[in-house]
């Protein structure tokens, strides 16, 4: 497994799960900020970025397995989990298969189970991608669901909405759907009372893909959990990065122990 690593190594560590179609290089405002204070591994998913993809068929449990194999690496017992949509599903399936190993848990954008109205986009956004649509083609059909629709009216954020023509070395079409089958077949509601983790659940108000019920969801099958709505769609991180990062860091830094003198 692959990731990217910054901050001091003897600092407390975070790990960073990206979403689907995402990799390590989608927190890089985040890893930079958290990095001053902790050990910070963005990780990149099996199929993601450098990791390699399998042939076979693999399921979220198996993604967050992969996480602890890379923790081991790593040589940390201990670690602060930040997960973003997919990503937190894959951090909710770490906290449960692994308790002892988390200490601080995020869960932004994201839910226990995908809700029926986004399953049937996505099986239809796989479909269509299987048959022959271009990794272009694809961003178009996702784009407006990833934002508020003032961010998608403003101006401002053409930088945002336009597919880069530099784009690097893509995803293959079977790795993007090996990773859409297995975000489509998790279902952790039964376990979320399992999560022992101090929780903090991120959720932006005008997100389509995870709405706000599924954040509630999580709120409330999560003992002692706390819920955060922060302003724009399913990127609110980009949206609202100040205020993202904010919450981020206040919650992290409740664990946090002063240097000492």
């Amino acid at each position: 497994m692959h990731w990217l690593e910054e901050g001091p190594d003897d600092a407390p560590a975070v790990v960073l799960i990206h979403g689907l179609g995402g990799d390590a290089q989608f927190w890089g405002v985040e890893q930079a900020a958290l990095a001053r204070h902790f050990r910070v591994l963005a990780v990149d998913l099996r199929g993601s970025g450098l990791s390699p993809g399998t042939v076979e068929a693999f399921s979220i449990e198996d993604l967050a397995r992969d996480i602890e194999s890379m923790l081991d690496e790593a040589g940390i017992s201990s670690t602060h989990v930040i997960g973003f949509s997919m990503g937190g599903v894959v951090a909710q399936a770490l906290a449960v298969a692994s308790p002892q190993r988390i200490d601080r848990l995020v869960l932004a954008a994201t839910f226990a189970v995908v809700n029926p109205q986004a399953r049937l986009f996505l099986q239809a956004i796989g479909s269509v991608y299987r048959d022959g649509l271009s990794a272009r083609q694809l961003y178009e059909l996702v784009l407006p669901w990833l934002f508020s629709v003032a961010f998608l009216d403003d101006s401002r954020s053409a930088p945002y909405l336009a597919y880069p023509d530099e784009q690097g070395e893509e995803q293959s079409r079977d790795d993007w759907l090996s990773l859409l089958a297995a975000l489509l077949a998790f279902d952790g509601r039964a376990r979320l009372s399992a999560i022992r983790a101090h929780t903090l659940i991120i959720s932006g108000d005008e997100d389509c893909l995870a709405p706000l019920a599924g954040a509630e969801e999580l709120a409330h099958g999560i003992h002692g959990s706390v819920l955060k709505i922060v302003a724009g769609g399913h990127l609110m991180n980009v949206e609202s990065p100040d205020e993202f990062i904010g919450q981020i860091e206040r919650f992290l830094s409740l664990h946090r122990q002063p240097a000492l003198a």
